[in-house]
């Protein structure tokens, strides 16, 4: 029995304005339709009702059967694989958590798969020793410029919440959900640490992504998600 690929995807903007413009939307109509993962869209996510990114992947999760694959991808991430359902199927094969860059060596005493910070919560550059692995391409999915973390496919604790895969379940008899304490940061590590503490083998996979955002650690959503994500895991 062929392994169905769902792909989950929360966006602020309208249906309309994320098949026009998103990132995720653009590349996704580049893969052939017989290649296609079955999309799981959760649009217009805004305003007082906006739901937490693990609020909307746990109900996916809990909507897909056993046998599925379901990847969680960012709406500002370009996907170049064209064959993503088959790099899917073979990365969970070996792997029950598989992302594209992660640390087999993370220091938990920081919110981070990568950074390390200061008491204040404020980056100060690269995690020692980290042992990282992966690439993401950033800026212009035309011509990216690479980010190379490290050798992949890699075994990993913490992984990026960019894109993430897992194998429904796998997951599902481990009883393992995400946190919906977290909204949009922190909740990727989280749950890489509730995997590992299931017995998970979470790793990475050479696929070939473009991201948009660097990321915004000032933000007020993320000083709450990490001290959260701290006096959690403490």
């Amino acid at each position: 029995m062929t392994q169905t690929v769902r792909l989950c995807a929360v966006t602020r903007l309208e249906k309309r304005a994320f098949l026009e413009q998103a990132w995720l939307a653009r590349s996704l109509r580049s893969i052939p339709k017989a290649k296609r993962p079955r999309i799981h869209l959760h649009a217009a996510n805004s305003g007082s009702g906006a739901l937490g990114l693990p609020e909307v992947y746990n109900q996916v999760l809990a909507e897909c059967d056993d046998d599925d694959i379901l990847a969680m991808v960012h709406d500002d991430v370009y996907i170049h694989e064209w064959l993503l359902v088959d790099r899917l199927r073979e990365a969970l094969q070996h792997y029950d958590v598989v992302g594209v860059a992660g640390s087999a060596a993370p220091d938990y005493r920081h919110p981070s798969w990568l950074l390390r910070f200061d008491e204040a919560l404020n980056p100060t550059g690269p995690q020692p020793d980290v042992c990282p692995s992966g690439a993401v391409g950033h800026q212009d999915p035309q011509t990216p410029v690479v980010s190379f973390y490290g050798e992949t496919p890699k075994p990993c604790l913490l992984l990026d919440g960019l894109f993430m895969a897992v194998a429904v379940g796998r997951v599902r008899a481990a009883g393992l959900q995400f946190d919906e304490r977290f909204r949009f940061h922190c909740y990727d590590i989280d749950f890489c640490r509730s995997a590992t503490q299931a017995n998970l083998r979470i790793g990475t996979w050479p696929l070939n992504l473009t991201h948009q955002s660097a990321g915004n650690f000032a933000s007020e959503t993320f000083q709450t998600a990490a001290r959260t994500y701290l006096e959690k895991w403490r």
